[in-house]
């Protein structure tokens, strides 16, 4: 069998930089389209060379496959489900929760961060909410910490941020002056809805409503530390495993791998399990009326909003319901304040404990090698800022792993085998075994994580004539 596979973006949405960076579109009722599945002069056959002797790296590897090069090229990782496939129509949250001690329904919605969904914003202006939570804060004051509220008429230091919240206040006075009847059967809401994405629209329905917009999310820079610093090299070739199975099996229009809260990567605890703890502790805050940025003039809530990315839903409801929220976040207390839990530190390395660190290339290329699985090329100069440029003794074994771990090869060395025969197939020979060698030199698995043999063969993967 010969398996037919286009080429497409990498996977994207998982950790999204502020708001303020590229969230908005240029015009206010401009929306980039997203790219089709059509055939394209990226499209290639993905098949299997002949089976060789992966028993002596050394000897072996230069002579790989040389001769079908371009018959051994295969399918990078897929993009994320809301890419590939049109959202169903939605007309409410995807789930609610309950908060017990005060009555309040938390109603979770879940959004792909470039796709637009009236209905977040439609429900939130219908319905009225006391407070909307969100993952994606509105600026860099707004994301400085979990918790903070903005509304219309704060005065923000950050012009682009600035310029956002004033247009979309507008709208909303906009929106108030239409008297007959809801205001999202106005002529405005019917140019806005399809003019931005789900996240932008819970934006602009708070301030219709007059709601105040709470960052729900912890401050970016502290995950990107918490993930550098806390994370072995093997464990970050985990994640990277982790990430290229999940945007292979969407590829394929497979379900989500099944969300197992103590078999979870050390990375993804970290990336998405300690801020959703995060974002429940400030819902239950809020439900409390005890959030110290806002104090709700009516009391404890009837209902909240809390918009996040889809990838965080499953997360959110296992945490709340089995109250392990509680546990992660180290602070379950209602009188406890957020800031004293341990999911909000991440002391930076010193330049010292950088420059004598014989692995910090590896550690770096891998994470930033696993992130660009699932963000986007914002989160990784987000990343840069905040971490720092690689340092100049340490950028040999740095883009030895980009090189190594950006092959295609390598995504697909990281699948199962059962996965890995529904994309590919090889013409006499495994395919599995044919990159055996791949998987052997990873750090999970013992290996160095890279070598000059190995950087050459991928560098040969890319070689094409005329």
């Amino acid at each position: 069998m010969i398996t037919y596979v286009k080429q497409t973006s990498l996977g994207r949405g998982r950790i999204r930089t502020d708001s303020h960076a590229q969230p908005f579109p240029a015009h206010p009722y401009y929306f980039p389209k997203v790219q089709g599945y059509g055939h394209s002069p990226s499209a290639f056959y993905a098949v299997a060379c002949l089976k060789r002797d992966s028993s002596n790296l050394q000897q072996t590897w230069p002579r790989a496959c040389v001769p079908r090069m371009l018959l051994c090229r295969s399918a990078p990782a897929a993009e994320p489900l809301a890419s590939n496939q049109p959202a169903q129509p939605c007309s409410g949250p995807d789930f609610t929760l309950h908060c017990e001690d005060t009555g309040t329904d938390i109603h979770v919605f879940g959004v792909e961060h470039l796709s637009p969904q009236p209905h977040i914003g439609e429900w939130i202006i219908r319905q009225r909410p006391q407070a909307v939570v969100v993952e994606t804060a509105m600026g860099p004051e707004h994301g400085s910490m979990a918790g903070n509220v903005i509304r219309c008429g704060d005065r923000v230091v950050d012009p682009t941020a600035g310029f956002f919240l004033r247009m979309f206040c507008q709208i909303g006075v906009t929106l108030q002056e239409f008297k007959e009847g809801d205001f999202t059967q106005s002529p405005l809401w019917n140019q806005v809805r399809s003019g931005y994405n789900g996240e932008q629209l819970a934006y602009i329905g708070a301030f219709t409503t007059g709601a105040p917009l709470v960052f729900g999310d912890r401050p970016k820079d502290i995950t990107y530390r918490r993930l550098f610093g806390m994370t072995t090299i093997p464990q970050l070739d985990q994640g990277f495993s982790y990430a290229a199975v999940q945007n292979y099996r969407t590829f394929l229009g497979l379900p989500p791998l099944p969300y197992e809260p103590d078999n979870l990567p050390v990375t993804e605890q970290i990336m998405m399990q300690e801020r959703e703890a995060v974002m429940l502790k400030v819902v239950h805050q809020l439900c409390h009326n005890s959030l110290p940025q806002q104090h709700l003039e009516a009391g404890q809530p009837r209902d909240l909003a809390l918009v996040v990315g889809s990838a965080h839903l499953a997360g959110l409801e296992y945490l709340w319901r089995s109250g392990r929220w509680r546990e992660v976040v180290g602070s379950g207390n209602v009188n406890q304040p957020l800031t004293a839990s341990q999911l909000l530190t991440a002391p930076p390395p010193s330049d010292a404990e950088i420059q004598d660190e014989p692995q910090y290339g590896v550690r770096r290329g891998l994470m930033e090698a696993m992130l660009r699985l699932s963000v986007t090329k914002e989160v990784l100069s987000d990343i840069e800022s905040v971490l720092g440029p690689v340092p100049e003794r340490q950028m040999p074994s740095y883009t030895a792993i980009q090189e190594v771990y950006g092959a295609l090869r390598m995504q697909l060395a990281s699948l199962p085998h059962d996965l890995l025969e529904r994309l590919v197939e090889g013409l006499g020979c495994s395919f599995y075994e044919v990159l055996q060698p791949l998987r052997d030199i990873r750090p999970l698995n013992g290996g160095p994580g890279y070598s000059q043999d190995m950087v050459m063969y991928v560098r040969g993967l890319n070689f094409e004539l005329d």
